[in-house]
């Protein structure tokens, strides 16, 4: 989807009156002139360059580890952590939080979501659940710039602990 800067039609009998005016008056036609050239730069300017709709690349969230928090820190008491190992799309994982219980989870990427289902740590039992994907800043990666892409509501926590690897690696025993 691209947007364009919409220009008003005015019709050319009535721009060169108004030019004409303004030419008797050269301080006036300066004004103009420049008004006219910056206008024109401006529209030149959104047409050459189209707004398009934001599309998440979901390639951005790359095979391996990746640790979310509801926190921007890690082991706050309280929030809810999320840890999860992608490959190829296929996602196992757990939801903790520090000092707690853990659910483990499996799922996939479904377009801007991750499609999940946990399971619950007592009973065992599992439930569907989704969760939304937003795109930050980009970063920098060794195939160029791209989208970082974190679980809503979760920042992206920049080390995987020794908690964290213990949760995921039971997770991936089941």
């Amino acid at each position: 989807m691209t947007h364009a800067l919409a220009i008003q039609d005015v019709s050319s009998t009535r721009l060169i009156a108004l030019f004409l005016q303004l030419t008797q008056r050269p301080t006036r036609f300066l004004v103009f002139a420049l008004g006219l050239a910056l206008g024109t730069l401006t529209a030149l300017s959104a047409v050459a360059t189209p707004v398009t709709a934001q599309t998440t690349d979901l390639a951005s969230l790359n095979d391996g580890t990746h640790v979310f928090g509801e926190a921007a820190e890690a082991g706050q008491l309280g929030s809810t952590y999320m840890v999860m190992n992608v490959q190829a799309g296929k996602i196992v994982g757990a939801f903790y939080q520090p000092s707690s219980s853990f659910d483990c989870f499996h799922g996939e990427l479904q377009g801007n979501a991750i499609a999940l289902t946990v399971i619950n740590s007592y009973d065992q039992t599992t439930h569907p659940f989704t969760v939304a994907l937003q795109t930050t800043n980009q970063v920098a990666s060794q195939t160029g710039a791209a989208n970082n892409l974190v679980p809503e509501g979760f920042h992206t926590l920049p080390e995987v602990s020794t908690l964290d690897a213990d949760i995921l690696a039971t997770c991936q025993a089941l």
